[in-house]
């Protein structure tokens, strides 16, 4: 199968394949298993597994130059959310340790959709009543999935407060500004310009929603980040 890439500048390369699939296999065993549970936590041997792929995915970004990949094409989420939320907390000078802690966030925060059943998780069109409060619970049951032990903190908060908005429409609890957690705040940058199908798309939402669903000085941070990406990047496709 073929897929349209475009080459990177000199001295930049891609997040390691052995990391995105490390990091897509962990997520697949802990959908599958998640089916299998009756009761609300994952077993040890996958929050192991989940967890030793995000801390693959924020070492090597640490490594990486300002854009380990285009992510112009399609993406793989939650890893190129946590990649490109990683990049912004690098770009505002987050420690070592703190950028860790977002990652895991990063990772996690959509994981209380296992679940959920597949067909909301999964639905083209758009979500009845019913379903929509169902799919608003999604940040609590990541926590129940998840034992204390198994993220920190600040990690927890993403995971809980990732839909808040920054004029305090968002859910669970309404939080606004600067009541929400720094983390969940790039959190939800990062889905945001992850989601969109190009990266011009992606700078243009977070710029229009600066002030109203985001904080309006991370905007600042996620563009230059995503602009990092763009000068050396040629328009020429290549197979991969």
């Amino acid at each position: 199968m073929t897929r349209e890439m475009r080459l990177l500048p000199n001295g930049m390369r891609p997040l390691s394949n052995l990391t995105r699939r490390t990091a897509l296999t962990a997520l697949d065993r802990a959908s599958a298993d998640a089916r299998r549970m009756p009761g609300n936590l994952l077993p040890h041997e996958r929050l192991d597994e989940l967890t030793a792929a995000a801390r693959e995915i924020v070492t090597e970004v640490e490594r990486l130059p300002e854009a380990p990949y285009d992510l112009t094409g399609p993406v793989d989420h939650p890893i190129d959310a946590t990649v490109v939320g990683v990049l912004a907390g690098r770009q505002l000078g987050l420690s070592s340790e703190a950028l860790l802690e977002l990652g895991l966030g990063l990772f996690f925060q959509d994981i209380g959709k296992l679940a959920l059943p597949p067909a909301i998780v999964h639905k083209s069109d758009p979500l009845d009543d019913a379903e929509r409060e169902l799919m608003r619970r999604h940040p609590q049951r990541g926590l129940d999935l998840l034992r204390d032990e198994d993220v920190g903190r600040e990690a927890r908060a993403v995971i809980r407060f990732h839909h808040e908005r920054w004029d305090g429409a968002g859910y669970p609890d309404g939080l606004a500004g600067e009541e929400i957690p720094l983390f969940a705040r790039i959190a939800a940058l990062a889905e945001a310009f992850t989601g969109t199908s190009s990266q011009p798309a992606g700078v243009d939402a977070l710029r229009a929603g600066a002030g109203h669903a985001f904080d309006p000085q991370l905007v600042d941070a996620f563009e230059e980040v995503a602009m990092a990406r763009s000068p050396g990047l040629r328009a020429d496709p290549v197979a991969a």
